[in-house]
């Protein structure tokens, strides 16, 4: 699971990372607003948007809930991290069974047995990954698969997300084996972190700083822990860790958040009216707003970011919204979440241009983006200005933080 202390400050800071919650860990049923505890419609401003009308967001009460998801598995979770109301089928936990696994940010590449696939397949095995990050969150700890025997009743079990639910479910299920990556200063600790008693060190990494070990439970069935044995593992070098990201995430391609200039690029908003890097051109400064459909906090500023635009149009600031979760990993673009947009745009009122991704992603700049919402300058001249913003802003903030650009374009800086 991921390191509860990395899901709080997100909450707490408003944000949600691309990468904050593990779909393959959590996959439940939805819950509405109404048993959530949430209320709808969000604000005096407007913006009223239904789960069932953008299949999306909602807004966020004042304990700080927020719902992610994607409105057909929905992901609700307390200002403290643990989900609110929550269960899932212990079957549907289970990784997807893959001919091979790469994992660059752990520097490991692995493939399974056959019979061990099967047995994935089956639900008989489930494969499940762990994950704790360091106190400072600037690096990992530990990161391993774990395979668990599950017996017929237990494939049907309703696992309680609610406060230790899952651990303690965890615990109620026989380990097998374990497949991971570990700090030095872990190591003597590995019988009570992965549940296994016997380690077979298979390397280290290039900087010397983790060891690499597959792990067996001795007390397990024997048939169990042999297909464990014969997975065929590599160690290759590990990929730059991302603190936004899983250890067990695949680096963005073609991410370039240090670009200085958005490039040329064709692309339609959400209503099909073509656009180019010319959109630019007609202010001095343009507000870039990267969000998703599904993000509470990015919806519920759309009216503030609207109030911006119509009061500093003539100031020569635009806004420009970038609906991120409108092209699917495929690089297609997805009408359903064009549709979910089209609704958000005529509840929330705004009339700047919302873009759906260009093939280049903006020079790459919008590609392994850090949060939901983030947000950029850019100039007239198409260079990426200042330093990017994290997070939903007051009407207010985003004055302050314009008038500040504004002022650094005028200074040359």
């Amino acid at each position: 699971m991921m390191n509860k202390k990395r899901l709080m400050a997100i909450l707490a800071a408003g944000v949600l990372t691309a990468t904050s919650f593990n779909p393959a860990m959590i996959k439940a049923e939805s819950v509405s607003a109404e048993e959530a505890g949430m209320a709808v419609p969000a604000d005096a401003a407007g913006v009223a948007v239904s789960a069932d009308e953008a299949g999306a967001a909602v807004s966020a009460d004042e304990a700080g809930v927020v719902v992610a998801g994607d409105g057909s598995e929905t992901a609700v979770f307390s200002g403290d991290g643990t989900p609110v109301k929550k269960t899932v089928k212990a079957a549907d936990i289970n990784m997807k069974v893959q001919d091979s696994y790469d994992f660059p940010f752990l520097g490991l590449k692995a493939v399974l047995p056959e019979e061990l696939k099967k047995q994935i397949e089956n639900s008989d095995m489930l494969m499940i990954t762990e994950e704790e990050w360091n106190d400072d969150m600037t690096g990992f700890k530990y990161a391993f698969f774990h395979w668990n025997k599950l017996t017929e009743e237990q494939k049907n079990e309703d696992v309680n997300l609610l406060g230790t639910g899952y651990e303690d479910w965890l615990k109620s299920i026989e380990r097998v084996g374990t497949l991971g990556v570990y700090s030095k200063d872990v190591i003597d600790d590995l019988d009570s972190i992965t549940g296994c008693n016997e380690h077979k060190e298979l390397g280290t990494s290039e900087d010397g700083n983790y060891k690499y070990y597959l792990s067996i439970n001795k007390d397990a069935e024997s048939d169990l822990t042999d297909e464990i044995e014969k997975i065929e593992t590599t160690i290759t070098e590990m990929t730059a860790f991302d603190p936004n990201k899983s250890v067990f995430d695949m680096p963005a391609e073609n991410a370039n958040p240090d670009a200085e200039n958005v490039g040329a690029f064709e692309t339609t908003d959400i209503d099909g009216n073509a656009y180019t890097e010319k959109v630019f051109s007609d202010y001095d400064l343009t507000l870039v707003n990267c969000f998703t459909t599904w993000c509470s906090p990015c919806v519920n500023e759309m009216p503030d970011l609207d109030k911006l635009y119509q009061e500093m149009k003539e100031k020569g600031v635009g806004v420009v919204g970038m609906v991120i979760d409108s092209v699917g990993e495929d690089g297609t673009t997805d009408e359903d979440i064009v549709k979910k947009a089209q609704i958000l745009k005529e509840k929330t009122g705004v009339t700047y241009p919302l873009l759906i991704p260009d093939a280049g992603n903006m020079n790459g700049r919008i590609s392994g983006l850090s949060s939901f919402p983030e947000s950029f300058f850019v100039d007239k001249d198409g260079n990426i200005v200042g330093d990017p913003i994290m997070g939903s802003r007051s009407l207010e903030d985003w004055k302050a933080a314009v008038e500040d650009a504004l002022e650094n374009i005028k200074a040359g800086e």
